[in-house]
């Protein structure tokens, strides 16, 4: 009987510990939906590919204070040379300067391979944010991370908000930029 509750008492405290962490900024990562896609509408208009050779990162962003918006999100593959990485950071802010990330205090959610996933999305928001969505890679298990060289980026408006196709490069040669594929889709009607 005593080794029962010694379980107990040991689940209860680690109850508590995180209940106790969650107003600290330890935040839950966005949910995952597997049967459902982002509700986008009809499309409306393809934009030019957008190539960035110096960017480690991508951020999407809402410039409507008073217009809900929600943000999904999946990668859906990836031909790497390297172990590939995406971060994910959702600030209640306007976006930063280019390469330049939140503190760690705003990172939603991490995945270390570029494997194909379902999708990922924030609650809907109302206000000013910026998510961003940073591409690293490894060249071993034990070697560091390192940012990016470069992205590429597609953008395709609908009638409830936009799709991007982003595509990271983990080589200073720039080949391919098909390393880490993911897309991001903000709904936001206009």
């Amino acid at each position: 009987m005593k080794r029962r509750g010694t379980v107990y008492g040991f689940v209860l405290a680690i109850a508590v510990v995180v209940l106790l962490a969650w107003p600290l900024g330890l935040r839950a990562p966005a949910q995952q939906s597997t049967s459902a896609s982002p509700p986008l509408g009809g499309m409306v208009r393809e934009y030019e590919l957008v190539t960035m050779p110096t960017a480690t990162a991508y951020s999407v962003y809402t410039a409507n204070p008073t217009t809900p918006h929600q943000v999904w999100y999946r990668i859906y593959g990836g031909d790497a040379l390297f172990r590939q990485r995406l971060r994910v950071y959702q600030e209640n802010a306007g976006p930063r300067p280019i390469n330049q990330l939140p503190p760690e205090s705003e990172l939603k959610q991490e995945i270390t391979n570029n494997n194909s996933t379902g999708w990922f999305r924030f609650a809907p928001e109302t206000g000013v944010f910026t998510y961003y969505f940073d591409g690293d890679n490894r060249l071993s298990a034990s070697s560091p991370w390192r940012d990016a060289f470069g992205v590429k980026v597609k953008r395709t408006r609908y009638s409830n908000g936009n799709r991007y196709d982003v595509s990271f490069e983990d080589q200073d040669s720039l080949d391919d930029f098909n390393d880490l594929k993911l897309e991001v889709v903000i709904l936001q009607p206009v």
